[in-house]
Parts: C-alpha cells; sequence; structure tokens
C-alpha cells in the first residue's frame, strides 16, 4: 500500500524502520535518516515555506512513493530498478560501513528518483513554476547533515576521529545530495517533462543504467577507500538495530 499523504509516508516509514530495528537489518539505515528529511519538510509545508505547499506535499507523497514501492517490491522477492537493488543488497554485506548505506539510498532515491517524481507532479504544467521550492528544500536541509554526522560518530570512532580533521560524515553526505545530485535530478525532471508519455519509460531505464553504474562504485570503492572503510568498519558499532535508533533520534 503506497501513501496518499505526507502523514501516510511518516507512518509508513516508521514502519519499516521499526520492522527492521527488530530484525537487526542495515535496511534499516536509509528510512530513519530519511525520515528526518520528510519531517523537515512536513514542518516547512506546515509554515508555509513553500510557494505552493499542496503541490509540495504531493512532490513529497510521489517522490516517498517510488522508494516506498522499490522496498516492498525487494521484500516481495521482486526486482525494483537497479539503483534500489544494488542499494537493497548491500545490506547483506557485513564489511559495509553505515555511510555507504546511506549514500547508495540517496544515489538511488535521489539521482534517479526524485526527477522523475518532479517531473509527474508536473505533468500537464509548466515545470519551472517549481523550480523555487524545489531547490529551496536544499535551505531547509542546510543543518540536517550535522544532525547525521553526530548519529554517526556516535557509533564510529573512527569517523569521529576524521570529522575532527574536516573529513566527516556530514562533509561526505552534504557534498553528495545538495551539490551535485539535486541538480542532476532537475536536468532530469527537465528532460522527461519534455518528453511524449510513451518515451518515458526508455529514458528512466537509461537513468536507471546510469545510477547503477554509481552505486556500483559505491559497493566496490578503490583500493584506498576500501582499506580506510574496513578501517572503519572494524571501529563501528555492530549491532545494526543500535545504529538503526540513533540514526532516527
Amino acid at each position: 500500500m503506497l501513501a496518499q499523504t505526507i502523514d501516510e509516508v511518516i507512518a509508513s516509514l516508521n514502519d519499516i524502520i521499526d520492522d527492521c530495528s527488530q530484525q537487526n537489518s542495515r535496511l534499516g539505515y536509509f528510512p530513519a535518516m530519511y525520515q528526518k528529511v520528510t519531517l523537515r519538510v512536513d514542518e516547512g509545508i506546515r509554515r508555509n515555506r513553500f510557494e505552493d505547499n499542496r503541490r509540495m506535499e504531493w512532490l513529497d507523497v510521489v517522490f516517498a512513493n517510488r522508494y516506498l514501492e522499490a522496498f516492498q517490491l525487494y521484500n516481495a522477492g521482486k526486482r525494483p530498478t537497479r539503483s534500489w537493488a544494488l542499494a537493497f543488497e548491500m545490506a547483506k554485506a557485513s564489511r559495509s560501513i553505515v555511510i555507504q548505506h546511506l549514500l547508495l539510498g540517496m544515489n538511488a532515491h535521489i539521482n534517479l528518483d526524485l526527477g522523475i517524481a518532479a517531473a509527474e507532479v508536473c505533468r500537464g504544467q509548466e515545470l519551472e513554476s517549481l523550480r523555487n521550492d524545489f531547490f529551496a528544500i536544499n535551505e531547509l536541509l542546510a543543518g540536517l547533515f550535522d544532525e547525521v554526522q553526530n548519529d554517526i560518530n556516535k557509533s564510529s570512532p573512527v569517523l569521529h576521529a576524521l570529522d575532527q580533521l574536516g573529513w566527516g560524515a556530514d562533509e561526505a553526505l552534504g557534498n553528495f545530495s545538495i551539490r551535485q545530485a539535486r541538480r542532476s535530478a532537475w536536468d532530469k525532471a527537465h528532460e522527461l517533462h519534455r518528453l511524449p508519455d510513451d518515451e518515458w519509460g526508455e529514458r528512466i531505464e537509461s537513468y536507471d543504467q546510469e545510477v547503477a553504474q554509481f552505486a556500483s562504485v559505491l559497493c566496490s570503492p578503490f583500493r584506498i577507500i576500501n582499506v580506510l572503510t574496513e578501517t572503519i568498519n572494524d571501529s563501528e558499532t555492530k549491532e545494526p538495530y543500535q545504529i538503526i535508533e540513533e540514526l532516527r533520534q
């Protein structure tokens, strides 16, 4: 069952987080962070911070449903998009670190899903009318990555030490999501918006292939980075449910 309102999105994410925490599953890392994002957007809507608050709620719902549907497909033994399949499969890798899971989820959701959601919300309308609200999200998220960094640092002494040197998790997350991925998503929205409906499937398939290729790099980093991730992994809290609970607070 997919969401129809932002309250239903939050409730669905909460159910997934609870279930993953109970199962001690790394699949709970991304939704624990994503719920914080959704709550920020919901707060912005309630405070009328957008030019069109009703449309922003609908964008949030359409956007979130792409993740919720992918998660449901994967749990049912079916195949979601390649990008999400790689992110979900990474949960089985015991040597992966928290930030890899978060980046893989953000890669699939922002680099693939966000542009599609924006184009869908503006079908039959002028896409440019969404621009200001689309990028206003960046301001709402300005302080979120500091919170996420603090959450990760509680479970990862090595990342905490790197943060003291200016190489923290918030820099990696912030550089990935805000500076590049949202601009790329906006470009994809424009491309899709210009296409007739019967050409969307093929174009989305090509996007998915590109995003999945980047996901493969995140899954199998270069050797020097791999040594660092193994060092971080050795220091991190070993129980996923503990990390999930830190991320969701």
